[in-house]
């Protein structure tokens, strides 16, 4: 095996397990569309509180998604054989989680510009939405990849991981809504934008490695 054909595989591994990705994309659509109708439809309420809204959905729909990222490797045995495949297991995870990101993010981000205008933002706006889903998200799947290593051999690790992994989404979630709402009243928002770069740039460097620690100790 290598790197490339790795790669290749999880591609089509995605496509043939597509429900996963299918599922977090409708919860986060139904989050969007459903909460204007739960709480208030009003531009006066929805536009300031637009950035949380679609931070939030996002958050839970890449805990979706990640939740189950190993779990079907580990049952089936091929988890164990990268492990003993020589190749360097970060780089293993690193490459699966690319895929998952692309499967879930570029959908997601399609559909934002058109879910955007039920929460009234306008389309100077959109652009700092966008720029802080491509800044933030990668770190949300960095994390959450931690999670799925460490509670991959649990039965019923979703709950466990949720405790594990939320507080650690929270100054993702706080500094990209920060950036948004810094935008709607005219102030500058670089600084925001390049706090969510460095997190998205330590949690690279960190989660690869750590999650490739957890998954040796769950399938030895």
């Amino acid at each position: 095996m290598t790197y490339s054909s790795f790669f290749y595989s999880e591609v089509l591994a995605i496509f043939r397990r597509k429900q996963d990705a299918v599922n977090a994309l409708v919860f986060f659509l139904l989050v969007i569309t459903l909460f204007p109708l739960g709480v208030s439809p009003s531009k006066e309420f929805l536009q300031p509180a637009a950035g949380g809204i679609i931070w939030c959905a996002v958050a839970l729909a890449v805990l979706m998604s990640v939740e189950g990222m190993f779990k079907e490797d580990y049952n089936d045995g091929s988890l164990e054989q990268l492990v003993v495949s020589g190749l360097y297991l970060p780089v293993l995870v690193l490459l699966k989680l690319a895929v998952q990101w692309l499967a879930i993010m570029l959908p997601l981000l399609i559909l934002t510009p058109i879910l955007s205008q039920m929460l009234f933002i306008n389309w100077e706006i959109l652009w700092v939405l966008i720029l802080t889903l491509i800044l933030g998200s990668p770190a949300l799947f960095l994390i959450g990849t931690i999670g799925a290593a460490l509670t991959v051999s649990l039965r019923r690790g979703a709950v466990l991981m949720l405790l594990i992994i939320l507080p650690f989404y929270l100054p993702v979630i706080i500094f990209s809504t920060g950036a948004i709402a810094a935008a709607q009243i005219g102030q500058p928002y670089n600084g925001q934008l390049a706090i969510l770069g460095a997190i998205s740039l330590m949690t690279l460097t960190l989660s690869p490695i750590m999650a490739a620690v957890s998954i040796k100790a769950s399938v030895n």
